[in-house]
């Protein structure tokens, strides 16, 4: 994870002088101080990245396409173009959970699993170079969710959902999960979808799909998402959601 950590790093230096600075009470109010700035950067951040998105998405028109998107494992392996064409747009911004980065570190790891890898060389770059239309989760960027996770796959699930959640709550609801379009259909026609030969990861299943929707997440497939993006371009108008 050197690739991504590095981004958000902080050098601490020697921990037993920075201890002992903390010990002393002006330095103790200083970093207090100083954390409360930092959080608060964050929060006019993020309502500087919502208004920046008004131009051009109207209030009446979030149901068709949502200004933040939040890509799961599977869309930025499989569909990696797309989400590239989306960046592209400067339309939406997205957002990478933590949780993707991290299956991307495991799933590279396998040697015919090149959909990983081209994602990380990706990401890599544009977090190197900075693009407002494209970050990673920040640290406290998550809220809660109380379901059970019996298996892994729910586990990083829920924290890919968590992310959404404070974006939701931060944004007037307005937020797409992104997921691979066969999966959609998948759910739609209740079927297993099974992945590429060489895509050692999974699919969401349609019963995950239905708990980001309980949860008021707006999912859609990533071709079907950017198809609507080209529609409304074109027609110099974003047309109502289904």
């Amino acid at each position: 994870k050197q690739w991504y950590q590095r981004r958000v790093a902080i050098t601490a230096g020697n921990s037993d002088l920075y201890s002992s600075l903390l010990a002393k009470p002006q330095v103790r109010s200083m970093v207090t101080d100083r954390e409360r700035t930092m959080k608060a950067m964050a929060h006019r951040r993020l309502q500087s990245e919502i208004k920046g998105l008004e131009y051009s998405v109207s209030a009446n028109q979030y149901d068709s396409l949502s200004p933040f998107l939040v890509p799961v494992t599977s869309t930025v392996c499989l569909h990696l173009r797309t989400v590239k064409l989306l960046v592209a747009t400067q339309r939406s911004v997205i957002i990478i959970p933590k949780q993707v980065i991290q299956d991307l570190d495991n799933l590279k790891k396998s040697r015919e699993n090149h959909y990983a890898r081209d994602a990380i060389k990706y990401f890599e770059s544009m977090f190197k170079n900075g693009n407002w239309w494209l970050r990673g989760q920040g640290d406290k960027e998550f809220l809660p969710v109380k379901e059970p996770a019996p298996s892994p796959e729910m586990v990083g699930f829920l924290s890919v959902l968590s992310c959404c959640l404070y974006l939701a709550n931060k944004s007037q609801g307005i937020v797409t999960l992104l997921v691979p379009d066969d999966a959609v259909s998948a759910a739609k026609n209740h079927k297993n979808c099974n992945p590429p030969n060489n895509y050692t990861g999974n699919l969401p299943s349609g019963e995950l799909m239905e708990l980001a929707k309980r949860y008021g997440i707006r999912v859609e497939g990533a071709l079907e998402f950017y198809s609507k993006w080209t529609m409304s371009n074109r027609h110099g108008k974003i047309g109502r959601g289904k």
